[in-house]
């Protein structure tokens, strides 16, 4: 067979039942069964649509890296605020550098920097407008504040970050002053918010079965081995296999012990189990990032250690300092988040919907939580929201009308960027734009 088609069908029929399980997200064993009881306790039916009449400022952007043969590399991002009453705020930034850093760190940069102009434009849509109801943004909002704080190895780059939050913390502040609702939007996530807390309630219904049958000792050392953050020693596996208990028990415990560390995203439970149009219990997620735990304690000793390689922009330590400590300290202040999935049609992909949790009437900072927690009844704020998105959903091509719109006006394609943007970089420096050879094969197929 010709695309190597024979030995891959060789490869996924002795792997078939493991494709299955992966592939639709549910596995067939009793920690299974325990699962999805548990995820069905928090899947809610959703509310009656609402269709109103709200002022709405949908927030996307677009991006785009190319590697050139000498080593170099150029990054184009532009974002697009558009209005529900006909307005339209773009912004493009790009820069081009020597290729400093490992490929891991570039993507981030990349990442970040768009990011960071969906804020600004997203400010300057909020600060134009005299009234405004929603502003909705492409991607999580909790998300943007765990990426790790660092300098970055690139000249006129490297408090990227600070200016980062700065922007980003602006936009929210002015929102919750005026008492705008802002929602992220993810269409795609590995979050696993909800997988981890009702992982943790089988793991105690599991531990109260076993406490029945094991010693005072025995049962400790379980319940030890049993904690998510603790990776078992060799000591402690061998001591769970050697445990007075019966087959279907030790598959339990492995499976909870597997689960544990590696465990599956909100997305799929949803995917599996989630047949209806519907949503789960909102949860406020615990930051388990060492910003928020320790960190916290001393903005300006971070800003030394983390940016120490941005004093060299500044004329002096002071007026560096003078700018991000500020900017770090505003940070570990920052709101908590309410994380939802919602499938908004029973023939959907699920989203993700993030808001800072002052929208919903809850005051709480980032610094102030120590653990995830399900907010159970969910608050009636989320109600309208979930009310609010049905009312603009216009099925699984078009989620939400002016996020798409957005989408439109700000995705960066690889053939503009090849045939508009790389042309007029040649013509504006008079230079040859040389791909590298792994640029050239993805653009020639």
């Amino acid at each position: 067979m010709p695309n190597f088609l024979d030995l891959f069908l060789n490869e996924l029929q002795e792997k078939r039942d493991v494709f299955r399980r992966r592939l639709t997200g549910e596995e067939s064993t009793e920690l299974d069964g325990l699962l999805k009881a548990a995820f069905q306790k928090e899947w809610r039916k959703l509310p009656a649509p609402q269709k109103q009449d709200l002022r709405v400022i949908a927030v996307d952007s677009g991006r785009s890296t190319r590697e050139y043969a000498p080593g170099a590399f150029m990054y184009i991002c532009r974002a697009s605020a558009y209005t529900s009453w006909g307005e339209s705020h773009r912004k493009v930034t790009s820069n081009a550098h020597m290729i400093a850093s490992p490929r891991e760190q570039l993507v981030d940069l990349v990442s970040l920097r768009s990011e960071h102009i969906e804020h600004q434009v997203a400010l300057e849509a909020v600060q134009s407008a005299s009234d405004v109801d929603l502003v909705l943004l492409d991607g999580s909002l909790y998300g943007r504040i765990t990426h790790v704080p660092i300098a970055f190895n690139y000249a006129g780059e490297r408090e990227l970050y600070l200016r980062y939050m700065q922007t980003f913390i602006q936009l929210l502040e002015e929102c919750r002053k005026r008492k705008i609702l802002i929602l992220g939007i993810s269409k795609d996530s590995v979050a696993r918010h909800l997988t981890r807390l009702l992982l943790d309630s089988v793991r105690d219904k599991v531990l109260q079965d076993l406490e029945k049958v094991l010693s005072s000792e025995d049962f400790s050392q379980v319940a030890q081995s049993l904690e998510a953050e603790k990776k078992p020693a060799i000591a402690a596996i061998r001591f769970l296999r050697e445990l007075p208990l019966s087959k279907s028990q030790h598959e339990l415990i492995w499976d909870l012990l597997y689960e544990l560390r590696r465990p599956r995203p909100d997305f799929a439970l949803i995917h599996a189990w989630g047949e209806t149009a519907g949503y789960t219990t909102p949860i406020e997620p615990y930051p388990d990032v060492p910003l928020f735990k320790y960190e916290s304690k001393n903005p300006a000793d971070y800003v030394q250690r983390r940016f120490a390689n941005v004093y060299v922009d500044y004329q002096s330590d002071e007026d560096f300092e003078k700018w991000a400590v500020p900017v770090m300290k505003d940070t570990f202040q920052l709101p908590t988040f309410v994380t939802v999935c919602a499938k908004l049609a029973h023939n959907d992909t699920p989203m993700r919907i993030d808001m800072p949790a002052f929208n919903v009437g809850i005051p709480t900072r980032l610094s102030q939580v120590s653990a995830s927690r399900m907010l159970d009844p969910p608050p009636s704020r989320v109600q309208t929201i979930l009310e609010t998105l049905l009312g603009e959903y216009g099925g699984p091509e078009l989620y939400n009308v002016f996020l798409v719109h957005a989408d439109r006006e700000a995705r960066l394609p690889l053939k503009d960027v090849t045939t508009l943007y790389e042309p007029l970089v040649e013509k504006e420096l008079k230079i040859s734009l040389i791909p590298r050879r792994r640029e050239r094969r993805l653009r020639h197929g």
